[in-house]
């Protein structure tokens, strides 16, 4: 094995574990602090959350994948690149601060939440779990194949919060305000171990370069549009939830919003294996193009049909497991957000596909279209149905997108009959039927015994064969190829 793909497997290593472990520990202490805080708290919490994260949003800027594309191109002298980026990352993060702090003056939220957004304000600046300055010292790591720092770091961050959230509400019981500072001051652990590793490596030239600031504006700016309108995507109902109803229906929705998101993982996981061929192909061999998304389509779209029909069966069993008995309502949000997931899932590798074809205006284009139809249906079913209403919104946005993306890829990449529907729906159909045999037993069994029966139906209908699962294991065994934009889409 050569030095560069020795590099590329340990450092996909530690991004793939990495990333599991953080999602676990995260997935079960949101559980335990919505269990521990209630459905009202834990939507304050929620809320104060969302409103910094869309602040996020321009400290990002997209200039942290426009220095990895940098970097790992060797355009210009490293020190001056990476001091420029610093300097105009720390004033995007004092405008978002000073903006986050003004605006939540003028929104109806009660005094303690404005307090939960002062002090969860300052994960602008340290925060391993939103957008932040940290993120730019993160850039020349990515760009040189040495993740395992920044991974171990946010590992660290995430057992630090593990560790004082268990200590906090069950040693010692604290309060909403206690939890808030611990998710921040969690974050500083890792951010100094972070800031410190960089600088005692890399050299930076803090010289105010004009020509460069503007040159790194102009590049980051589409992308910053794209992570606006796509992020905002994700964010806007749960702020427009706190808005027209209550934080008892903020509650609810994140509680079964933060079972869902984990999952997504799985998705984005697969396509950052095929991102790499499908940019090869696109640009010399388009038949091998073709093939190659619709083998990733027929085993994204599975997967995302087996998630969503399991979980929306049994969504009232999944949310009384995890949560308590309070947080009953949440079910009905779980059911229609987990089938939003199979749309997810498709809309992920859609990205991936456009990305490779250098379609990203028309994806950006899409985005705003989604957030405008988004914010429009919200505002007419969260003031009748709530958190209900919003999970309608959430999924009839991603089946919208979905549609486009569609349209899209039949005229603009004149790919056709990616898959065979009819079949699929069948498919699902007939497990969901099957789910009925399982409805009275341990919800663990049932998976497994689910899977088992996926398995056989997608045999039985021959959707997969043979020598497409052997050519998959192919593709995620083989990272080689173009590995930088490969950790770029990491």
């Amino acid at each position: 094995m050569t030095d560069i793909s020795s590099k590329i497997v340990k450092n996909s290593f530690f991004v793939y574990v990495g990333k599991i472990i953080n999602l676990s520990i995260s997935f079960f202490i949101f559980i335990h602090i919505a269990n521990y805080l209630g459905e009202e708290l834990f939507g304050k919490f929620s809320i104060a959350i969302a409103y910094i994260a869309t602040f996020g949003i321009l400290v990002n800027f997209g200039l942290n994948q426009f220095l990895v594309r940098e970097l790992s191109a060797q355009k210009f002298d490293q020190k001056q690149i990476l001091g420029a980026g610093i300097l105009f990352k720390l004033l995007l993060t004092i405008i978002a601060l000073i903006i986050a702090s003004i605006t939540a003056q003028f929104f109806n939220y009660s005094h303690e939440t404005v307090i939960l957004i002062w002090i969860i304000s300052f994960n602008l600046i340290t925060s391993s779990k939103l957008q932040s300055t940290r993120m730019v010292f993160e850039s020349i790591f990515q760009a040189q194949l040495k993740m395992k720092y920044p991974i171990i770091f946010n590992v660290i961050d995430n057992l630090v919060f593990a560790a004082l959230i268990i200590v906090f509400t069950v040693i010692y019981p604290g309060n909403l305000i206690t939890i808030a500072i611990i998710y921040v001051i969690c974050n500083l652990p890792g951010a100094v171990m972070l800031i410190y590793k960089f600088f005692n490596n890399i050299s930076v030239s803090f010289v105010f370069d004009c020509s460069m600031i503007k040159y790194i504006f102009i590049e980051s700016f589409p992308l910053f549009l794209y992570i606006m309108f796509s992020t905002l995507n994700t964010k806007i109902d749960i702020l427009m939830l706190s808005s027209y109803k209550g934080d008892a229906d903020v509650g609810y929705f994140s509680a079964a919003f933060r079972l869902v998101y984990p999952l997504i993982f799985l998705s984005t996981s697969f396509s950052i294996s095929l991102f790499p061929l499908l940019s090869k192909y696109i640009e010399n061999n388009k038949s091998e193009f073709t093939k190659f998304v619709k083998i990733g389509f027929k085993f994204i779209i599975l997967l995302g049909v087996f998630l969503a029909t399991f979980g929306a069966f049994h969504a009232k069993k999944i949310i009384l497991t995890l949560y308590v008995s309070s947080f009953e309502p949440a079910a009905a949000s779980f059911q229609i957000l987990i089938v939003c997931l199979g749309f997810i899932f498709i809309n992920f590798y859609f990205v991936d596909i456009f990305v490779a074809a250098r379609k990203q205006t028309l994806l950006t284009f899409i985005m705003a279209t989604a957030l405008a139809i988004n914010i429009i249906l919200n505002i007419f079913l969260i003031p009748k149905f709530g958190h209900i209403g919003a999970s309608y919104v959430r999924l009839f946005t991603y089946f919208f997108i979905f549609v486009l993306f569609n349209l899209l890829l039949y005229f603009k990449l004149k790919i056709r009959g990616v898959f065979e529907y009819n079949k699929m729906i069948l498919l699902t159909a007939i497990f969901l039927l099957s789910q009925i045999l399982f409805k009275n037993i341990n919800l663990l069994l049932a998976f497994i015994l689910s899977v088992f029966v996926f398995g056989g139906l997608c045999l039985i209908f021959k959707i997969i064969s043979i020598r497409e699962v052997e050519l998959l294991k192919r593709i995620l065994q083989n990272k080689k190829t173009n590995f930088k934009e490969t950790i770029i889409k990491s």
